[in-house]
């Protein structure tokens, strides 16, 4: 039996979990190593009194959450007490800390012992369980103004109202800020949060270029071949480059451009790649996003909303691989630009 208890403190220090201990009079009677590293404190505090040692440490009140357990094992002796708050130690650390709080007495329940506090470091699971809520605002957030483009593009059919093609830009631009706005007020989600750093300039912009001189060429040979094959497929007597088609939404496009793929790959599929698991995550939220911004398009037609989506795919690739948006905007504002100027979409 002498053996066994002299394990026990081998035990408690060694826990991954931070053990507290308080006699009836306050004092801190045990803190293993462990929960010295989890509250940042580098002391030995035995013997001290917890009112001065910690809750006097925390002058502006950000961990009263954490002394509340302590003090409700304190008045209420007959439930143990479970939960989770969120510490800011002594280095500035702030962990999120799933906490245990429970009032000791003696076997016969006469004697009363003090107060323990088993408290654990669930800051990472805490972040993985606040991002997958986040994300499922997101998703949800991005179907509404989804299916709002949609029904006000299907209303104006109905009405037998063609708006040009730069409206219905504008009016994807502006649900697309409405849209992020609401993400930024409604989540904890930020600018920081997608790669706008570019870390390697050769492997995002090389790569990035000869995609977008290549996918040019392929318009351009397009557009020769249909010009033999089937000549009506472009309005008669138009110029082979068109720079009559440009408006106002060409002037703004670089902008159009920088959000849209921020909004398609930082914010979507980002957040889509949070929601999904297992081994094909990546691609479903690659998959996804394509095809959410790709139906954005249906006003310029079925083949045009088809290639948008196909495009978009193949920038997620590239993003989920450089982690950045500024090689992919390169792309998307060339080929989209000459995609108009050689009236693909006229």
């Amino acid at each position: 039996m002498e053996k066994e208890l002299a394990i026990m403190p081998r035990i408690l220090r060694d826990m991954n979990d931070g053990v507290l201990a308080l006699d009836t009079q306050g004092n801190i009677i045990y803190l293993n190593s462990r929960g010295c590293e989890l509250l940042g404190e580098r002391k030995d505090l035995t013997g001290a009194r917890y009112a001065t040692a910690l809750m006097g440490s925390d002058s502006d009140g950000k961990n009263d959450a954490f002394h509340q357990f302590v003090l409700d094992a304190v008045y209420d002796k007959d439930h143990t007490h479970n939960g989770q708050v969120e510490y800011t130690a002594a280095d500035g650390t702030i962990r999120c800390l799933s906490m245990t709080s429970s009032f000791l007495k003696s076997d016969d329940g006469e004697k009363q012992i003090g107060v323990v506090v088993l408290f654990a470091d669930v800051t990472e699971v805490e972040k993985l369980h606040r991002q997958r809520r986040e994300s499922s605002t997101v998703f949800a957030v991005l179907m509404i103004c989804v299916c709002s483009y949609l029904f006000l593009w299907s209303l104006l059919r109905y009405l037998n109202i063609e708006p040009p093609g730069w409206v219905m830009n504008i009016m994807i631009e502006a649900i697309s800020v409405v849209m992020f706005i609401i993400i930024l007020k409604t989540t904890s989600f930020s600018i920081k949060d997608i790669g706008l750093r570019v870390t390697n300039p050769k492997g995002t912009f090389v790569p990035d270029i000869s995609i977008t001189l290549g996918g040019f060429a392929l318009l351009v040979l397009g557009k020769v071949v249909l010009l033999r094959v089937a000549p009506g497929f472009f309005p008669q007597g138009a110029p082979f480059w068109d720079w009559s088609v440009g408006t106002f939404a060409d002037v703004i496009y670089p902008l159009t451009v920088v959000l849209q793929e921020f909004l398609a790959r930082g914010v979507m599929q980002e957040n889509l790649r949070r929601i999904f698991t297992g081994r094909h995550a990546t691609a479903m939220s690659i998959v996804v996003s394509s095809l959410v911004f790709g139906v954005l398009h249906i006003a310029y037609g079925f083949a045009f909303m088809v290639g948008a989506t196909l495009l978009l795919g193949v920038l997620g690739i590239f993003y989920h691989k450089q982690g950045n948006i500024w090689g992919l905007c390169i792309i998307h504002y060339v080929l989209g630009e000459a995609a108009t100027f050689l009236r693909y979409i006229i």
